[in-house]
């Protein structure tokens, strides 16, 4: 994903110099050619009628300046508005609007999801999906010994009555129901031992090391393998550590309820499964719609596990440790080795990104990637369903919110018709209650009426007229 220039007049200069050379070269073999010939007469000499970057021969660029122009002008003055400590950076018809220490780094929070869906869609096949199996042994409509619930790693398996609790309902949910409504479509009967969850697929390291004691187990994780309802059991206020003996004691739940007779208490043991046959599975959603999930909701969990994978599939190493490893040797690769990431939601202190490098990677992506369309809808979904409500970007402006402790953060793009989108990044640090919507909406406000009056100015058309008209 390479970096943006930030001198675009230098580069067209540089180009339209070297652009003469072929056409100067032209010129004079044929000059020397007219000069050999007496035969034939020197060609005519043409003068433009007009200068070669007047507005008569571009006038569409002249109106994407211009418009840049007004937008940047509607602006002014947000660098005061800012907290100490905080970029922004705006892009508009491929041009940068406004910049406000737009490359120093910054803590991003959640907008480090968008780095993790970039390093995801490079290393993850497109048809990735995450499988959970019922592993056991069965004679005459009865499980002889334990029915093992190995994980795959799916980040969005849950049950239908956990969905209504969640703060944003998981948009793809993988559902355990359904798994348990497959055993017992085997004539599955009775099971002489216990549910038994095996986590063994990915790395058990429950929490990222960076995350504080505030974040642990109610922003995110506990992690693992076999995450159902992101480790909640329903009706039981307390989160058990191990996320894997929750899905044991959920899927026993199940079970009982569907009829199934079960000998023994659900437990965990990792590898359990030996050489016990497979009795069913479940796969989630395609991993677009696992990023989309990601990205809307701003998931920390699928984040996470997500990392987990990409260190399986580059390193075979299932760990957040690889996949960490991973992202920074990409983004050096993409020409970003200045910005650090400590995990892969955003939760960890320490990871450092610019407002530039989130614009990039946002007008990098084409225009049907999940990096764009994963996003939030203003007024619609996820994290941006209550945000931006009747402004003129409802239903229009794609984001990704970030919050932490004195951090404040939104990326997104506005989409243009016949223009190239407006992208932007803000990035807030270090404001006295930043948590509190009345100090950081204002921004957020004034960002979307800026954007929603772009491309203001004249179109391409009347400019084109004006010129021609021109003595």
């Amino acid at each position: 994903m390479p970096r943006r220039t930030r001198h675009p007049l230098r580069v067209i200069a540089i180009v339209g110099a070297i652009g003469v050379v072929p056409f100067a070269s032209l010129w004079f073999v044929g000059s020397t050619l007219a000069n050999r010939t007496a035969a034939k007469s020197a060609p005519p000499v043409i003068t433009p009628a007009a200068p070669v970057l007047s507005a008569r021969r571009a006038p569409h660029t002249l109106a994407v300046d211009i418009a840049v122009r007004n937008l940047d002008g509607r602006l002014d003055g947000l660098e005061e508005t800012l907290p100490p400590g905080s970029c922004l950076r705006v892009d508009a018809g491929g041009r940068t609007a406004s910049a406000v220490r737009a490359d120093d780094t910054f803590e991003p929070a959640s907008n480090a999801k968008i780095i993790t869906a970039a390093v995801v869609l490079e290393i993850l096949p497109p048809d990735t999906v995450f499988t959970t199996r019922v592993l056991g042994a069965i004679e005459g409509g009865v499980v002889t010994g334990n029915l093992v619930l190995k994980g795959g790693g799916d980040p969005l398996l849950v049950t239908k009555d956990y969905l209504p609790l969640e703060k944003y309902p998981k948009t793809t949910p993988t559902l355990l129901d359904s798994l348990a409504d497959q055993v017992v479509a085997l004539g599955i009967t009775r099971i002489t031992g216990a549910v038994v969850g095996d986590e063994s697929y990915l790395d058990n390291t429950r929490y990222m090391e960076g995350w504080g004691s505030g974040i642990r187990g109610t922003e995110g994780g506990p992690l693992g393998a076999l995450l159902v309802n992101d480790g909640v059991v329903v009706d039981d206020p307390i989160k058990p550590d191990n996320p894997a003996i929750a899905a044991a004691r959920e899927f026993t739940r199940l079970l009982t309820a569907r009829g199934v007779d079960i000998g023994g208490e659900p437990r965990i043991a990792n590898g359990a499964d030996g050489t016990l046959p497979e009795l069913s599975a479940i796969n989630s959603a395609p991993l677009r719609d696992v990023l989309a999930e990601m990205l809307t909701n701003s998931n920390n969990n699928s984040a996470e596990l997500l990392l987990r994978h990409v260190g399986l599939a580059a390193r075979q190493t299932p760990t957040s440790t690889a996949g960490l490893e991973v992202t920074a040797e990409l983004l050096a690769e993409w020409g970003y080795p200045d910005t650090v990431v400590q995990d892969g939601s955003g939760l960890s202190r320490g990871s450092d990104i610019s407002c530039s490098t989130l614009v990039a990677f946002l007008e990098d992506a084409p225009a049907d990637s999940v990096l764009r369309t994963g996003l939030a809808l203003a007024g619609r979904t996820g994290t941006l369903s209550d945000t931006f409500v009747g402004s003129p970007i409802e239903g229009r402006f794609r984001g990704k919110t970030g919050t932490l402790t004195n951090v404040k953060t939104l990326s997104g793009h506005l989409p243009v018709e016949n223009s190239e989108d407006v992208v932007f990044s803000a990035l807030m640090l270090n404001g006295a209650g930043l948590a509190d919507q009345g100090n950081y909406r204002p921004l957020w406000d004034r960002l979307a009426r800026a954007m929603a009056t772009y491309p203001e100015g004249p179109d391409s058309t009347a400019l084109s007229v004006a010129a021609l008209s021109a003595p």
